[in-house]
């Protein structure tokens, strides 16, 4: 019962101690106000109401919500991911509510990773054993308090010490197997410690839980460097080294420098380069690129002047772009014909580093060259014609051939027309073809990767084992009304994945009468709103619509609400399909007022407050936010008179607008 659960953490969770970890709060009457966390203001227009568990932004964001949405909003965090940190935080199990038989071993493996993590940590610190690795830190520059926020630590040479101290802590033998801390040995029937004699860096994931370490000898032993073996927790092409600590930054300055090793990402961030991360390997996988496409769409990747190393990046990132979030941009064909077509929603710039010199190196011995170096960082598409016109023989057939091979796919996602001219003319110049032909093979490679996509698409994960298959509802008989405000809500959205043509529709109207357009925000319940956004993903792509696999692409966890959605759309009475439209305008017209008569409510209730408590700054400001509400209000309701009926006759219908 996924929403039990929901609603079991959402009323255990205290709004006002959430939020007040982000922005200072005020208490004002029985309600909190401060400055908005999502927006820069001078005046206070961000206002908690703990005795409904909400928040609203009554200046320029104007969003508001309960602590879900504000955590996946703040921390740019999925909705399942937001239940998980909240749920964590207050203590509540969601493995009742999700039915995974897993969910409580993978907690031990996170205990026991922890565990083990501490225990290095104050080897690290306080062993007589380690003054090896904590000459070695010293050597490398690196001081007391970066190694204590990274939880830096150290392995002693013994074959038993951390398998021995996880046993006293009571952590079964299996558990410290299956999590990677130990090894078996089959020959003598015994077990030992899988890191010895090694400088130790916990991994986390987005969240700071530790989920495995890597290792670094301080001899001449081999392998260099260790990681933890595959585990249900730690896989190694998932996992981004120092996201957890970089995210924020990543977000902040709206880049995210890739840099390959742990001592590179900890140096950066001694220095104050908080946006640098490591990839877990020498090459990025599409797993890394699209968790740091949450934080930013602007990727600096620094490779060091190897050239084995540089072709390894470049032939993970061939895989890796075709992982990346898509956005539909129209273009011209040749034949002038316009069609949508996928580009690339990232930007990727390579950046080399003099030979023989790493990241750590430069930002210890010369920091303004690392942040020349970032700075002068080449386009993905620049980068890739230099490495092209290197190694191909320009003077072939052959390998005018294979230059336009490998460098069609790359113009072709460039999502700024002018720029893809710019490469397309660049391209005609360097293999001495026309630049029609050129073009031509943009357009080619354009209609391969969208091929590829659709094929991915229809083969992603399977809906999950405990929810069924969600079937298409029914013929329907006639409307009915809706009763509360949630009901409404679900009436909407039922309407919306009954009627796949219903959101473009609605979107035409809205244009057409000077209207917000349909977002989210029109729905309160959080789940209800993940739902919208994935569906107006979905309807933005050319798929025909299908729920099943709209499904597909839904977190699991909100696949009960949505065959509750579905189950309740059966419920729905099918008439003409105008008559229906007319209904759903109707329905989000109300939802819409009842929304601005709960604001202006809550707002009247604030300005008491205020003229109780004397706050002139603020009487002000929200009377100014009430009067445009009450503005937006009269125009809902005249727009609701205003609605031509001929508007609602079946081939008389709104111009639809794409969905942006």
């Amino acid at each position: 019962m996924v929403g039990s659960v929901t609603d079991e953490v959402r009323q255990r969770v205290d709004v006002v101690e959430l939020i007040s970890r982000y922005t200072p709060l005020k208490r004002a009457g029985s309600v909190y106000k401060g400055l908005c966390p999502f927006h820069s203001e001078r005046t206070p227009s961000f206002v908690v109401f703990p005795h409904t568990g909400t928040w609203h932004c009554f200046g320029a964001c104007g969003t508001g919500g309960d602590v879900f949405s504000f955590v996946m909003q703040k921390e740019n965090l999925s909705f399942r991911e937001a239940l998980q940190m909240l749920a964590q935080q207050v203590g509540v199990d969601l493995s009742a509510g999700e039915q995974d038989s897993g969910a409580d071993q993978r907690t031990r493996l996170v205990e026991a990773n922890e565990a083990a993590a501490q225990y290095f940590q104050h080897i690290l610190t306080h062993h007589a054993g380690a003054a090896g690795a904590r000459g070695y830190l010293e050597r490398r520059g690196i001081d007391d308090a970066t190694a204590a926020r990274f939880r830096l630590g150290y392995a002693l040479e013994g074959w038993s010490g951390l398998r021995d101290h996880l046993l006293e802590r009571g952590f079964a033998l299996e558990l410290l197997l299956e999590a990677g801390l130990i090894k078996r040995n089959e020959e003598r029937q015994s077990t030992y410690d899988a890191f010895r004699n090694r400088v130790i860096y916990p991994i986390c994931d987005r969240q700071g839980r530790v989920i495995g370490f890597g290792g670094r000898v301080l001899d001449d032993s081999v392998p260099k460097y260790l990681n933890t073996a595959e585990t249900p927790l730690f896989h190694k092409s998932h996992v981004v080294y120092g996201l957890d600590q970089a995210h924020r930054a990543i977000r902040e300055r709206d880049q995210v420098v890739i840099v390959e090793g742990y001592m590179d990402v900890i140096a950066a961030h001694q220095f104050g380069y908080t946006n640098v991360v490591a990839c877990m390997g020498t090459a990025l996988t599409p797993d890394q690129l699209q968790q740091l496409q949450r934080y930013t769409s602007n990727f600096v990747l620094a490779l060091d002047a190897d050239n084995a190393g540089q072709q390894a990046t470049i032939r993970g990132l061939n895989q890796a772009r075709q992982a990346l979030a898509r956005v539909r941009k129209p273009v011209v064909t040749p034949g002038g014909r316009v069609q949508l077509e996928d580009r690339l929603g990232a930007n990727l710039f390579i950046t080399t580093l003099p030979e023989g010199r790493d990241p750590d190196d430069v930002i210890r011995q010369d920091r303004p060259l690392w942040e020349r170096t970032v700075a002068d960082a080449q386009p993905l598409v620049d980068f890739y014609f230099a490495v092209v016109a290197r190694q191909s023989d320009l003077s072939s057939a052959r390998g005018k051939g294979e230059a336009v091979a490998e460098l069609t796919p790359l113009i072709a996602e460039l999502g700024d027309e002018i720029e893809r001219q710019h490469y397309i003319q660049q391209l005609s110049r360097m293999v001495q073809i026309d630049e029609m032909t050129i073009a031509s093979r943009v357009q080619a490679s354009a209609r391969t990767m969208r091929a590829g996509i659709e094929a991915r698409r229809r083969s992603s994960t399977a809906p999950a084992p405990e929810e069924p298959p969600v079937a298409a509802p029914p013929p329907r008989k006639e409307i009915a009304p809706a009763a509360g405000r949630y009901d409404r809500e679900d009436h909407l959205l039922a309407n919306l994945l009954a009627d796949g043509d219903l959101l473009v529709w609605l979107a035409g109207v809205t244009d057409r009468y000077s209207l917000a357009p349909i977002h989210a925000a029109d729905w309160q319940h959080v789940e209800n709103q993940e739902i919208f956004r994935a569906l107006k993903q979905f309807l933005s792509g050319d798929e025909p619509w299908d729920i099943e696999l709209f499904q597909d692409m839904l977190d699991g966890q909100l696949h009960g609400r949505l065959a509750r959605l579905a189950a309740y759309a059966s419920t729905l009475p099918n008439p003409d399909v105008m008559v229906m439209r007319e209904d759903a305008v109707k329905v989000l017209l109300r939802m819409r007022q009842d929304r601005l008569r709960a604001e202006t409510t809550r707002i009247k209730y604030l300005l008491d407050e205020f003229q109780r408590e004397g706050d002139q700054e603020s009487l002000r400001s929200f009377d100014r936010i009430n009067n445009l509400n009450l503005r937006e209000l009269a125009h809902l309701q005249r727009v609701t008179v205003l609605i031509p009926q001929e508007m609602f006759r079946r081939n008389a219908r709104p111009q639809a607008i794409k969905l942006s």
